[in-house]
């Protein structure tokens, strides 16, 4: 992506819809059904968007920035040691992020996001190969794991078409 594309304020509740699969209904039960589905599934590439999947999930590649909700957790000290880095305020995709997140899936590495992390749940369906499994939390609920196909590509690159950009 050449443009830094910004979320307007009409499209937010597209982004509390469920994308993909859930895995609701209280973490120990959560996390079991997930470990299941994996196994069966086999996917080549894991990668959680947010400190709560990270924290939780086993995956290859964790996109961090150390808060759940907006308070500081305890983020593990190996995360950080060998991430990658990228700056990315609330409510937008920076261009500069694309380039970092598509290295981090490249070579399996972490990445820790001075800002917010949210909205890269994007990026990282849109530079994944297909056979991998992208997984974002889901406040108050559990978590979603969005299986990367060309159908959901095209959905994704359809919203982020709606997005502004400078």
């Amino acid at each position: 992506m050449k443009k830094t594309c910004f979320l307007p304020k009409k499209m937010r509740p597209e982004f509390k819809k469920i994308w993909g699969i859930p895995f609701f209904n209280g973490k120990k039960e959560t996390v079991e059904k997930f470990r299941q589905f994996i196994k069966k599934k086999s996917f080549k590439k894991i990668i959680t968007v947010g400190d709560y999947c990270s924290l939780i999930l086993s995956s290859d590649i964790k996109i961090f920035d150390g808060k759940i909700k907006r308070k500081k957790t305890a983020t593990p000290s190996n995360w950080k040691k060998n991430s990658f880095s990228a700056k990315n305020p609330a409510g937008m995709i920076k261009k500069e992020v694309w380039p970092v997140i598509k290295k981090a899936i490249e070579n399996k590495k972490n990445v820790f996001i001075e800002g917010e992390e949210d909205l890269l749940v994007l990026p990282c369906v849109l530079l994944s190969k297909k056979n991998t499994a992208v997984i974002y939390g889901f406040p108050d609920k559990g978590f979603c794991l969005i299986e990367v196909s060309p159908e959901i590509k095209k959905a994704f690159r359809e919203i982020l078409k709606k997005f502004e950009t400078k």
